[in-house]
């Protein structure tokens, strides 16, 4: 399976979870994630454009690695394989174990809905501001483009970001360091 998204600047979240309510899109979470990013001791994942990432929340943590981003058009799609854990402590010193680094840390605030196929995850992040992310697993991401072009519309998004919020964060300059202060 393929996770195809496009991540959109948010008009407002409170603009949009009205919309949502109005479209009938079920809630399904809401809580902090702390998301750790780390760098492999050899390759270099920002060539790749892959990433390896721990994901904190309240219920529990995930390891997912990222695949190379496939460009579509106004969409992003790669293959993520994710492994649930309720001992993150004991992931991340496996990581590092095996010479994993952790470099960066992103933290967001995130508000969950499904809406028919898509999911649409409406995120606070640390140091960047408000996202809207339409997001489906498909085998095939072609005919995802009409849904997500939909929901777009109802949802009045305009601006996409192509970036991921990792991306963001380091162009910003602003590290695993310089974020904890």
């Amino acid at each position: 399976m393929l996770e195809v998204e496009v991540k959109y600047r948010s008009p407002g979240n409170d603009i949009v979870e009205k919309t949502l309510a109005r479209l009938g899109a079920k809630k399904i979470s809401d809580g902090a994630m702390e998301d750790l990013y780390f760098a492999h001791p050899i390759k270099d994942f920002g060539k790749s454009d892959e990433a390896l990432r721990l994901r904190k929340t309240a219920d529990g943590a995930e390891l997912t690695y990222k695949g190379a981003r496939m460009a579509l058009e106004h969409t992003k799609a790669r293959e993520e394989v994710t492994l649930k854990t309720d001992n993150p402590l004991a992931i991340q010193r496996i990581l590092e174990r095996l010479g994993f680094k952790e470099v960066y840390v992103v933290r967001k605030s995130r508000r969950t809905y499904q809406l028919d196929k898509l999911r649409v995850e409406i995120d606070d992040v640390e140091g960047l501001g408000e996202f809207v992310e339409l997001e489906i697993m498909t085998e095939s991401p072609e005919r995802s483009a009409t849904l997500m072009e939909t929901a777009r519309k109802e949802l009045v998004l305009e601006k996409i970001e192509p970036k991921t919020y990792l991306e963001l964060l380091i162009e910003k300059g602003l590290s695993k360091e310089t974020d904890k202060k």
